[in-house]
């Protein structure tokens, strides 16, 4: 059985994330400068094979999974479970926030202010691996979406102790490889 390659990238910048904020479940587009790190991504991903894309259904993955697929010829397939996780009312604070910094490790407790908690985050992103992956066997996925969803995904394919799941982040455009 040929083994299922997955590309797991995250989004481009933001204007949240160039003011290294939190952006959470705040629904933003591209900057010029993530609109040209999307292309520069799809260019890096033409010689992988990718048969898939799949991404988030915010506008920030989909403007991100819309360029690649322009350059591979593929149309992206949005899904709501690849959505970034909410942080509530931590959602624009500084990405060094004592607070949400601290909430890295806590996992079964919600944001505040209506947030998800680490558990729902990743019973949402393994809801849907777990239903892609019989589909895609053998295949060559890319999966767009955010921060803390590659997170997520990274502790699918491995384990992470609590302080590398704290500490793990994808860059806007980065892409992590994974094998099932």
């Amino acid at each position: 059985m040929a083994s299922t390659v997955i590309y797991a990238a995250r989004h481009g910048e933001t204007q949240l994330n160039a003011q290294d904020r939190v952006c959470g479940a705040i629904d933003l587009p591209l900057t010029d400068k993530g609109l040209s790190q999307a292309g520069q991504l799809a260019d890096s991903l033409t010689d992988k094979g990718i048969e898939v894309i799949y991404c988030s259904d915010m506008i920030r993955a989909c403007q991100t999974a819309e360029a690649v697929g322009r350059v591979l010829g593929l149309t992206p397939i949005p899904d709501a479970r690849l959505r970034e996780m909410s942080f509530g009312s931590l959602e624009q604070c500084l990405r060094d926030d004592a607070e949400f910094n601290r909430r890295k490790q806590v996992f079964a407790e919600r944001f505040p202010g209506g947030g998800e908690s680490i558990l729902q985050g990743a019973h949402r992103v393994y809801s849907f691996l777990d239903e892609m992956l019989p589909k895609c066997e053998g295949r060559t996925v890319l999966i767009v979406s955010h921060g803390w969803t590659n997170k997520l995904i990274a502790t699918y394919f491995g384990d992470l102790s609590n302080q590398a799941f704290a500490d793990f982040r994808l860059l806007n455009c980065g892409c992590a490889r994974y094998e099932y």
